[in-house]
């Protein structure tokens, strides 16, 4: 239950994913995972998640332990992972002040779909908030959540990368061509957008043209400029 606390987390070094399937398909990519499974649900579950470390408990008890009221008779911790800035991923993205759990989650879920497997966090939401974790799904845990200070920009550009930064006064994204080895793209936060130092060093500024409206979703923005510099493309 304490893990729905960030400071316990910290401490703890571990963090809850809940409900069936976000269990099911974390759980080959996870470090030391520990399953809890509701008594009326373990008859169900227990061959599936036999080879597991499972502690079975009452329903209400699962309850509590839950972050919602659907965890669907499965709750798992996990360990936080620890990973190196290797500063190897071909695609890689920078987030600035990414306050809000759902469009972090988001951004986390589609970064894996769309091959950016290093996230670099400056100030944003806690990558392991429940919110987080139930809108990232099973890519939490299989993209690289590295957080960062302020001078991470400098280093991200001083190991190779193109920094493109996604502002409202950038070039048409959809009219460049990014054949770039190693490109980072910065999003900024949901209000305030990037950080202007980091538009400043930045190599490319791009926007997505809008026929009316004032700006999108930062996580709907996210997903558009990941497709479009994606190295899956066709």
């Amino acid at each position: 239950m304490r893990l729905k606390d960030k400071k316990e987390r910290e401490r703890a070094g571990r963090y809850l994913i809940e409900g069936y399937r976000a269990v099911r398909d974390s759980l080959p990519y996870v470090k030391n995972p520990r399953l809890l499974i509701g008594e009326s649900a373990y008859p169900a579950l227990n061959k599936e998640f036999s080879s597991w470390d499972i502690a079975v408990c009452s329903d209400r008890i699962l309850s509590a332990a839950g972050d919602t009221a659907t965890a669907q008779g499965i709750l798992m911790s996990a360990e936080i992972p620890s990973p190196e800035k290797t500063y190897a991923a071909e695609r890689a993205l920078l987030l600035d002040r990414v306050r809000d759990p759902g469009n972090m989650g988001t951004i986390i879920r589609t970064a894996l779909a769309a091959g950016f497997d290093d996230i670099y966090c400056l100030n944003c939401a806690d990558a392991y908030n429940p919110k987080v974790v139930r809108s990232a799904m099973s890519a939490l845990a299989r993209v690289n959540i590295l957080v960062c200070d302020d001078g991470e920009a400098e280093r991200i550009k001083a190991h190779g990368y193109t920094l493109v930064a996604a502002d409202m006064d950038g070039k048409n994204v959809f009219s460049g061509n990014f054949s770039q080895k190693k490109l980072c793209l910065a999003i900024g936060n949901e209000a305030n957008g990037l950080d202007k130092s980091i538009i400043t060093m930045s190599d490319i500024v791009l926007s997505i043209p809008m026929k009316a409206g004032e700006s999108l979703n930062a996580a709907v923005s996210a997903a558009i400029l990941m497709y479009q510099l994606s190295t899956i493309k066709g």
